[in-house]
């Protein structure tokens, strides 16, 4: 009997670490494009891959928007607007790798 109730509190243990990732965000807003959420912490937001489980922006904008995903090559592009420090700009994101591009207008 002591084993089956260590056993649960261990499967306990792992959901709630499992699920407690997006948790450590103020809230968290999905998107059209279902692989991607915008995530906000104290004022500020950033782009999260759910399948990646991983943020691929720092939190850091002011806002964010999604925009468009593009399949260019085979690869696929996904292009949101943000807003920093007063500025405007577009970040995009390679769907394979999650790297990102940046790009800032005055």
């Amino acid at each position: 009997m002591k084993n089956y109730f260590t056993l649960v509190l261990l499967l306990i243990a792992v959901s709630v670490a499992s699920c407690s990732r997006l948790r450590k965000f103020d809230s968290v807003e999905t998107t059209d494009n279902e692989r991607y959420n915008i995530v906000y912490n104290e004022g500020k937001c950033g782009i999260y891959d759910n399948n990646a489980d991983s943020l691929v922006t720092s939190i850091k904008y002011d806002a964010l928007k999604y925009s468009q995903c593009i399949i260019k090559d085979s690869i696929e592009i996904t292009v949101w607007v943000c807003e920093l420090d007063s500025l405007s700009g577009l970040v995009s994101i390679a769907g394979e790798n999650n790297e990102m591009l940046e790009i800032i207008f005055p």
